[in-house]
């Protein structure tokens, strides 16, 4: 988890760094690195810094628990910013569909808090 930086300090970052300290028992990884993220955004390597390539690999269902039965979450808490590690300032990520903004901090998703519920078998 890091808050060592400027701007750190907003709940959503927050919110944001503890769903990854949960990963060893939640499982949340960033919602570009779904496996089925290239049917709703485009990874534009190109514009990536180098050493920061691993933040956009994709993962494999069943490395996750969750998400394999949520929709695509643009909204998502886990979601990055379309400019995250970018190396001349174009965009590391656009959504296939005009218009969708990605990488907000400022609260959980409503499919971000159906995925936390159903791991620990909440009920709506």
């Amino acid at each position: 988890m890091t808050l060592a930086y400027s701007g750190c300090f907003g709940s959503g970052t927050i919110q944001h760094e503890l769903m990854h300290s949960s990963i060893v028992f939640l499982g949340f990884y960033h919602e570009q690195s779904r496996p089925d993220r290239d049917t709703y955004v485009t990874i534009n390597q190109t514009n990536i810094e180098s050493g920061h390539e691993h933040n956009f690999n994709k993962y494999r269902w069943g490395t996750t628990v969750y998400n394999q039965n949520t929709s695509y979450d643009f909204d998502s808490i886990m979601h990055y910013g379309s400019n995250y590690f970018s190396s001349n300032e174009q965009p590391t990520i656009t959504p296939k569909e005009a218009g969708i903004r990605i990488g907000q901090r400022e609260h959980l998703s409503p499919i971000d808090i159906a995925e936390i519920r159903s791991f620990y078998g909440c009920a709506d």
